[in-house]
């Protein structure tokens, strides 16, 4: 709306649109603040099925299987979830809608909000592997909630990052169980041996492969070629080494599957910018 106005003999005309700043806060989505919601431990009644529950607007919800067994319609089909399994389901995912009659599920059930979780970053139904820790994670969780003097901000970003935590080793772990099971063998063969002089063509051995083929599949499924994965299993090892002991470096280095102290470092520094000695340096001191 515009409006006029009279100053000193000049007409002025001014209108609401002017102030832009104040038009486009208007405009902006209200954030949405950071809260846990939600904590329990739920068991479903046996002979009976659950309610499945939108997730609403706005909110987030995960259901960590502690037991039994259980379905959750995904993408229009029912999929059977089972002890360790988790889901994260985001605004418009139901909640788990099926129940063994005989063996109902049971799960942690966490309902939060809050644009700093904004966005799922794996797959919606991941694995916690170690059904134990899950059990012990799902006690500690709601007794830690039922605390009034506990920080219940603190306790949803620990459940948060926890869980994908847990749920990013699934996926790191998937990738490599996606593999040819040749491939797997050689792997599994190199993470068993690779502080030895190992050789080409016992991996080879270990996949079945003749060691050109050995040597094809590997740039193609991985990108590295075989020794390339053998050094940057060798380099992970020692970094273990360097950050979690006082071994000197040449100790490190044997213990790794290097043949000399020398070859070690000129490795180390290939991969990681830092000699050894730099690294357990920066490790130990958080020296930038």
């Amino acid at each position: 709306m515009r409006k006029s106005s009279k100053k000193l003999g000049f007409v002025t005309e001014t209108s609401d649109c002017c102030n832009s700043d104040f038009s486009m806060a208007k405009n902006e989505p209200t954030p949405i603040k950071s809260k846990l919601l939600a904590v329990s431990h739920y068991h479903q009644r046996e002979g009976c099925n659950p309610v499945p529950n939108p997730v609403p607007e706005g909110t987030q919800c995960f259901e960590l299987m502690t037991g039994g067994r259980g379905w959750v319609e995904c993408d229009g089909q029912w999929v059977e979830v089972n002890p360790g399994d988790l889901l994260w389901h985001m605004p418009g995912d139901y909640t788990i809608g099926r129940s063994e009659f005989t063996n109902p599920y049971h799960c942690l059930a966490v309902r939060f909000q809050g644009d700093e979780f904004s966005k799922r970053t794996v797959t919606r139904i991941t694995h916690w592997d170690e059904i134990d820790e899950v059990r012990r994670f799902t006690r500690q969780v709601v007794r830690l909630h039922a605390d009034d003097q506990f920080d219940s901000l603190m306790l949803l970003r620990y459940i948060v990052s926890r869980l994908q935590f847990q749920a990013e080793l699934y996926r790191r772990g998937q990738s490599q169980r996606g593999l040819p099971s040749e491939l797997q063998r050689a792997m599994q063969y190199l993470e068993q041996h690779y502080a030895e002089p190992l050789r080409l063509k016992e991996l080879a051995k270990a996949a079945e492969w003749s060691v050109p083929h050995l040597h094809d599949r590997f740039k193609e499924e991985l990108g590295l070629s075989p020794h390339q994965a053998l050094i940057r299993r060798r380099i992970q090892a020692a970094r273990e080494l360097l950050a979690s002991t006082n071994d000197p470096v040449k100790s490190v280095s044997s213990r790794c599957g290097f043949p000399t102290a020398a070859a070690f470092c000129a490795q180390f520094k290939k991969i990681t910018q830092l000699s050894p000695k730099e690294y357990r340096k920066r490790q130990w001191n958080g020296a930038a």
